[in-house]
């Protein structure tokens, strides 16, 4: 039990961390000048970028799950992404509404919750779907 809640916290770790630094690098690479292609759409790669780190989480979950010789590593591939957009939408909710917080403290306090809400859901979806095999 305590291996599965490690492994999706880690799973959530890298998902979370890889999605934060393309993210930035997007947002740098795009502060360039209007000279920049592909700039006009960032706000339509941030699901393409999301759905590319939660296929990553998803293959290391189910290596992960396969190697402690675990079932049901679907489960938290299907489970934690659904998550982690619920999460994330309601620590956004939070720092804007009720932490008093300029609006330059606000990116910081959004990127440190995105990493640590990654970590949560795939922490509680690696506990709550897997469980040992009956042999």
């Amino acid at each position: 039990m305590l291996l599965r809640a490690v492994l999706g916290a880690v799973t959530g770790a890298v998902a979370g961390f890889g999605f934060l630094s393309t993210m930035t690098l997007m947002i740098r690479y795009c502060d360039g000048g209007p000279s920049r292609t592909g700039c006009g759409e960032v706000l339509l790669l941030i699901p393409l970028q999301f759905l590319l780190w939660v296929a990553v989480a998803g293959m290391l979950v189910v290596a992960g799950f396969r190697f402690l010789r675990q079932r049901h590593g679907g489960w938290v591939v299907g489970i934690a992404p659904v998550l982690w957009v619920v999460l994330v939408y309601a620590a956004s909710y939070a720092i804007h509404e009720y932490l008093d917080l300029y609006q330059a403290e606000r990116g910081p306090a959004l990127m440190v919750a995105v990493v640590i809400t990654a970590c949560v859901a795939y922490a509680i979806a690696a506990l709550g779907a897997g469980r040992a095999p009956r042999c």
